[in-house]
């Protein structure tokens, strides 16, 4: 299989560097790629490329190729709304990357910023991409096309506290009972815990969710059935019914003083959960921990010992109809932008910065599961206890719908959901209001009653 792929990759070379450049010159291409975090844990996504460039150094030396490559990375931790801008000014300009990590693959499909690359993936399918866990696949797909490699997975799901739920006088074994790892609960019985840390004096918070929209909210959205694309069809879904109950249920958590009227800030929401202060977030990912480790000074005893995980389960009327517990991630990719001079030799950078070592890389250092299962075994990660627990989670992960305006329908479901928390208008309005702005901005989208 390796020398079949050496023979394919000097075809390659071959073909679009052409038989005179091969034949001799000492030529340096440089690639340069914009590489978003967001935040400090995703450097090894940058990295990985940098090391890609040796490994593929090495297939050209081989190949008597006369040129070598040249790797500029611009990491940025930057926002994922804040980093699009600013590629899509640099595309404007002429000057963007070969290579972007970005989310909104539709977006940049429609547009014309980005190249499909399932020519690529099928012909290297079994030399590097045989593994990727398949969800990730369908959340690389748009308009019958891969447009893009993953290079992470970060299933979001709930966090607690099992020192806080000892301190109310439950055993271990109760606890792994009521909120086993694998999410065969309900949501309710999240919430009644939650209640019970707060009645009892011993957090300031029982749950807090994200300040923004993003996977958690849909995570949660689904737990309540609240279904909001329709595959198939290609178009966005409304379920009024579903999307009100997930509007009076935080209504009433808020009354109970559950959830505050006002998601607190990014610091507050991870650095009180850090401090025991918090019940529950709802605000994080199996990777998250790296963050607080680095940033909000937590050990890992007190995450082995006193945090426990699991993926969104249903509500009591969701699971009585079948529904079990779900994850969400928005898989970010590697794509190729079309203002590249080398879409080739970008192509097989990513493969090489997507290898089994490559993800073990990034899984070790952001403690998020590796998104490719013979990463597992990898020395990097085969005895990390809190990798190899987690890696599970990711098989309940379902993809963020790929459509241009989902980003913008969740948006308007969070800024609703604010508004009821806030208490500035009732769940019954909100529902109305957003099925008007659904009706205006989504006409082939579907509204279920």
């Amino acid at each position: 299989m390796r020398l079949r792929t050496v023979v394919l990759v000097a075809l390659m070379l071959v073909s679009f560097l052409g038989a005179e450049t091969l034949a001799g010159g000492d030529e340096t291409i440089t690639i340069r790629a914009f590489v978003v975090g967001p935040g400090p844990m995703g450097v090894k996504k940058a990295t990985n490329l940098e090391l890609a460039a040796e490994y593929l150094n090495r297939f050209l030396e081989a190949c008597g190729a006369g040129v070598k490559v040249k790797v500029e990375v611009e990491y940025t931790e930057l926002k994922w709304e804040q980093a699009s801008e600013k590629f899509y000014l640099d595309f404007r300009a002429g000057k963007a990357p070969d290579i972007v990590t970005l989310r909104e693959t539709a977006d940049l499909a429609k547009g014309g910023y980005i190249l499909p690359m399932t020519k690529h993936v099928q012909e290297f399918w079994n030399f590097n991409y045989y593994d990727f866990y398949p969800t990730l696949w369908e959340g690389a797909q748009w308009n019958g096309e891969i447009w893009g490699v993953p290079h992470d997975i970060s299933p979001v799901g709930i966090w607690y506290r099992k020192d806080v739920l000892r301190a109310l006088g439950y055993t271990d074994a109760e606890i792994n009972e009521l909120l086993p790892e694998d999410g065969n609960t309900t949501l309710e019985v999240v919430a009644r815990l939650a209640k019970e840390a707060v009645d009892a004096g011993l957090v300031e918070y029982g749950i807090l969710h994200r300040p923004s929209s993003g996977p958690g909210l849909y995570a949660t959205l689904l737990a309540f059935g609240a279904e909001c694309y329709d595959p198939e069809k290609g178009v966005l879904v409304l379920n009024k019914s579903a999307i009100l109950q997930f509007l009076r249920w935080h209504q009433d958590m808020v009354a109970q003083g559950v959830i505050p009227p006002t998601p607190p800030s990014w610091a507050t929401i991870h650095g009180t959960f850090v401090e025991g202060k918090t019940f529950s977030t709802w605000a994080s990912h199996v990777g998250t921990p790296s963050e607080w480790m680095a940033q909000y000074g937590l050990s890992e005893k007190t995450l082995e010992e006193d945090l426990g995980f699991l993926p969104f389960p249903p509500t009591e009327k969701e699971k009585a109809k079948g529904r079990g517990p779900v994850s969400v991630h928005d898989f970010p990719l590697y794509f190729v932008t079309s203002q590249s001079k080398y879409p080739e030799l970008a192509q097989l950078l990513i493969m090489f910065a997507t290898s089994p070592e490559a993800c073990a890389i990034h899984s070790a250092f952001s403690l998020r599961p590796p998104y490719r299962a013979s990463a597992l075994a990898h020395p990097l990660i085969k005895d990390n206890l809190y990798i190899q627990r987690t890696a599970p989670s990711a098989a309940v992960v379902r993809p963020v719908p790929i459509h241009p305006q989902f980003w913008d329908y969740q948006k308007r479901i969070f800024e609703a959901l604010k508004g009821v928390e806030a208490g500035v208008v009732t769940p019954e309005k909100a529902v109305e209001d957003l099925v008007a702005w659904f009706k205006a901005e989504v006409p082939d989208g579907v509204i279920i009653e």
